[in-house]
């Protein structure tokens, strides 16, 4: 026992000053950005934390069995070089061509390096500004005339200096160039933004539909189906059968099923978006890293319903002429000697 005070016990380790320990955590911080073993520790670390709050439950990301378990290890070690080419918005474009051709593609009216570029009096009176480097950078601009044009410089010139990769830690983002992009605006039934009609796909098969309704507004709803009958999955946080004033996905929906296996054909997993107007399926982007493993898909066993899709998509024989890089099933030190990095993916 001490003999200035007895109650503290000597032989006990004590905790080290806020002062040291910020100091320690500085220079662990500016080691992990140049040695890529301790940034994957540090990012590891920062995955369960959110995963944890967000979530609900310890994430076990070692041995990952929910969907957002294996998010999580995607995001870590999933180094398929077709993840950031089909995450690029500009750079997709290209690779969807040769998969499903152009006629869904959104019409093109431009792209620019800066916003001081953008020639506005040569766009027309409704249009979608976005940059092709992240996700969410999207602008709508439903009247040109009533646009505060200084505002959306200044967001779109900001998007731009951010790297996404370094926010989020979602590796596919990383080394995309950022540039800013005008599409056509696609208006939905009311005139508004068009329902969003997003496929879960594992192992080239698409299992799950999901419809969101009322994007950018406060009455955002979303709901599963089959996306071959397209009748109400009782899967995420909203049943249909709580929403009868929706009356469920059109028929032209089911079209959508093909074109998503396509797409998807030689990932493990992957979600492909549409939009559909007027019965005409246009594409919306491939997203590899679906809520980013910390979005709750309902209650956990939802969570691990979705997971288990994975788990047997990943186990599907790859349809011949689109040859799978990277999967969960097999170690990642023999994905690094096998993969066949100075190939791509073709299309059948």
């Amino acid at each position: 026992m001490s003999r200035n005070n007895p109650s503290i016990d000597q032989d006990t380790p004590q905790p080290l000053p806020a002062s040291l320990r910020g100091v320690l955590r500085r220079a662990f911080h500016h080691v992990a950005d140049h040695i890529p073993a301790l940034d994957r520790i540090r990012r590891t670390r920062r995955l369960r934390r959110m995963m944890q709050d967000a979530l609900g439950y310890a994430p076990n990301l070692r041995r990952p069995r929910s969907f957002n378990e294996r998010m999580a290890w995607k995001i870590l070690h999933d180094r398929n070089p077709l993840i950031p080419r089909t995450l690029d918005k500009l750079a997709v474009r290209d690779w969807v061509a040769t998969r499903i051709g152009t006629k869904m593609l959104v019409p093109l009216l431009g792209v620019w390096d800066r916003a001081d570029d953008i020639p506005w009096d040569d766009l027309p009176n409704r249009f979608v500004l976005k940059t092709n480097h992240g996700s969410g950078y999207n602008i709508l601009v439903p009247d040109k005339a009533a646009a505060c044009r200084t505002s959306v410089a200044r967001q779109l010139d900001a998007w731009l200096a951010e790297n996404y990769y370094a926010r989020t830690g979602e590796w596919g983002y990383r080394d995309i160039r950022p540039r800013i992009l005008a599409e056509e605006f696609l208006a939905g039934a009311d005139g508004g933004v068009p329902e969003d009609y997003k496929l879960y796909v594992f192992g080239g098969r698409p299992r799950l539909l999901q419809v969101h309704l009322g994007r950018f507004t406060e009455h955002r709803r979303e709901f599963f189906y089959d996306p071959v009958t397209l009748r109400p999955i009782d899967l995420g946080r909203l049943r249909h059968a709580d929403h009868p004033d929706y009356a469920g996905p059109p028929a032209e929906a089911r079209v959508l099923h093909d074109l998503a296996a396509s797409l998807g054909a030689g990932f493990d997993a992957v979600r492909i978006d549409f939009y559909l107007v007027e019965g005409q399926p246009w594409f919306s982007e491939v997203t590899h890293y679906s809520g980013g493993c910390g979005v709750p898909l309902g209650p956990p066993e939802h969570d691990r319903i979705l997971g288990d899709m994975w788990a047997e998509g990943a186990r599907q024989p790859v349809a011949a002429g689109h040859k799978t890089l990277i999967t969960q099933s097999v170690p990642l030190w023999r994905q690094w000697l096998k993969a066949p990095w100075h190939r791509e993916i073709k299309p059948n």
